[in-house]
Parts: structure tokens; sequence; C-alpha cells
């Protein structure tokens, strides 16, 4: 018994997919690995550029979009290249066109294709404000060991490097990133300001305008740390009580946009032919067009009916 089409045309969906992401992670795999050997070759650069992938990711590193896709990647935690990501994008994408047009018109594949390319700034987007919210729910125990050191006669450069020896990433990592740029000979306050652009947020916001208001103006330096520390205690068990409230209305969220992709694959299976016979004529691209869009505006509302910043 074979298969419909819509069927068939789903599972390969399906395990291009996977077979794009195995693919990104194994080359990102190949990436660190050649860095790694690199360090502990004598005389061998770290950085050094290797292969197609190398010189192409130099070239996007300077450009505007590059760079901002670098930040981005920095930001979120993700042990990849510019080049790599750029590269799955477009692959995706051209893997949305041959799909998409087997089902409709070929220019709704060109508007899948775009889709896939919002879809990866999307996950991009997650990923980074899921590291951020990891660095948040640590800032109490940072301000705890910037407040100890301090409390022990230290200066910020070495409560700054003692902190990011005892702290777990992301927190660490960020922090060990800025104890770096103090050894560089970079000032305090330049250090902790591009802290606070890597990870924007309220909380280290306010951790940081106390350390740069206390080196400038002096005061109790212990007292301040050690009272924010209990408040962002409080605030990270406020996020949590909120984000628990509004699980449903996330999932919610999920379920209404699988739906709207289902119910459109059910059309084309129930009526074989009926998505391409539509989409070929003007009228029934501008009912598409406008289902499409619809769609994307009651998840954008969702969202933002469901995003509370506390």
């Amino acid at each position: 018994m074979s298969l419909p089409l819509p069927v068939i045309l789903a599972m390969l969906a399906a395990v291009l997919a996977v077979a794009t992401w195995g693919i990104g992670d194994l080359v990102a795999g190949w990436g660190q690995q050649r860095r790694l050997m690199a360090r502990t070759e004598i005389g061998g650069e770290g950085d050094r550029i290797d292969g197609l992938l190398g010189r192409l990711d130099v070239v996007l590193r300077r450009t505007a979009v590059g760079q901002a896709l670098a930040r981005r990647l920095a930001a979120s935690g993700m042990r990849m290249r510019v080049s790599t990501l750029v590269l799955l994008m477009t692959g995706s994408g051209l893997a949305a066109i041959v799909l998409i047009s087997q089902w409709i018109a070929p220019v709704f594949g060109v508007a899948a294709a775009i889709g896939v390319g919002f879809a990866f700034l999307a996950y991009l987007r997650r990923k980074e404000d899921r590291r951020r919210e990891a660095f948040i729910a640590q800032l109490p125990e940072l301000a705890r060991v910037l407040g100890n050191a301090t409390h022990a006669g230290l200066v910020m450069r070495t409560a700054i490097e003692i902190a990011a020896d005892e702290l777990a990433d992301p927190a660490g990592e960020e922090v060990r990133r800025t104890a770096d740029a103090l050894r560089l000979g970079q000032s305090v306050e330049d250090a902790l300001r591009d802290l606070g652009g890597r990870l924007p947020s309220r909380e280290l916001g306010v951790l940081i305008s106390t350390l740069l208001v206390s080196a400038r103006a002096g005061g109790s330096l212990v007292t301040a740390l050690r009272t924010i520390a209990s408040t962002l205690e409080e605030r990270k068990e406020t996020r949590r009580e909120v984000k628990t409230i509004m699980g449903e209305a996330v999932v919610t969220n999920w379920v209404v946009g699988g739906f709207s992709v289902i119910g459109v694959m059910m059309i084309n299976f129930m009526v074989p032919g009926a998505l391409r016979t539509m989409s070929e004529h003007l009228g029934g691209q501008i009912v598409l067009a406008a289902a499409a869009a619809m769609f994307v505006v009651g998840l954008v509302v969702i969202g933002r009916i469901t995003r509370i910043d506390v």
C-alpha cells in the first residue's frame, strides 16, 4: 500500500530538517576540534583560518550583517561559525522552496524560504533569551561572591577573577571574559559596560551601576551588594512564578501554529491538488496570503500577551 504524496513530502521535510541540523552540529564540532588541535601545536595559532568555511567566515564578519550574527551567536552561547549558520539557512531555504513547490505555486516556496530564515533567527533569539535568563538566575550568587571578596579587602579586579573561577556557566564564562579584558588593560568601567552590553537586563544593569557608583563616589559596597543579592533572589522567585502561570498560554501559542499547518495539509490530503490549483489563480493567492497573515498575526499577538517583563 503506497503512502499519499502529502505524507511522503511531510516525512521528507522532517528528514531534511533533522539532516540539516545534524550536519550543522557536525560542522561545528569539526571546527571546534580543529581549533583545539591548533592550540596544542607548538607555535600554532589558535584562531588561524582553516579551509573554505574559515575564509567565508572572515568575509562575512567584515559585513554589518555578519557582525550582527556573530554577536548574536556569542550571546546565545552557540559554538558555531557565522559561515556555518548562513550555509544552514541557505540550504534549508532551498529545501523549503523545493518541498513547498510540490504542493503549491513556486512563489509560496520563496515565502517559505523567507519563513525558514526567520525561524532560524527566532531560534537564535530563543537561545539568547534562555542564556540571559540563566545568567540572571546566577546574579544573586554573583553579587554575593563580589560582596564577600570585597568584604575580605580585595580590589574589584581580584573579586571579578574570583567570581569567574567560582561561578558556573554562563555567568562564569561571561565574568571570565570580563576578567580577561581587565588583564589586557581595559578599565573596570569599560569591562563592566561591555558585560552589560553582551547580556542586557535590568538586574545586571542595577548591579553594574552599583559597582560603578561605588567605585567613583565610594560608600559601603559590601552592604549594597548584599542588599542587591537578596533583592535579586526575590525577583528570581517572582519571575519563576510568572513563568509557571503563563506556561499554559505559551503552549496554546504553539498549538495554534501547529494546527494551522496541519489544517492546510489536511485540505490537500482530502482534495489532492487543491492547494496547487488554488495557488495558481490570483483569488486563491490572495486567500492563502490573507490566511497566512492572520495566522502570523495571531501568533505574534499571543506571544506579546504571554511575554511579561518582571
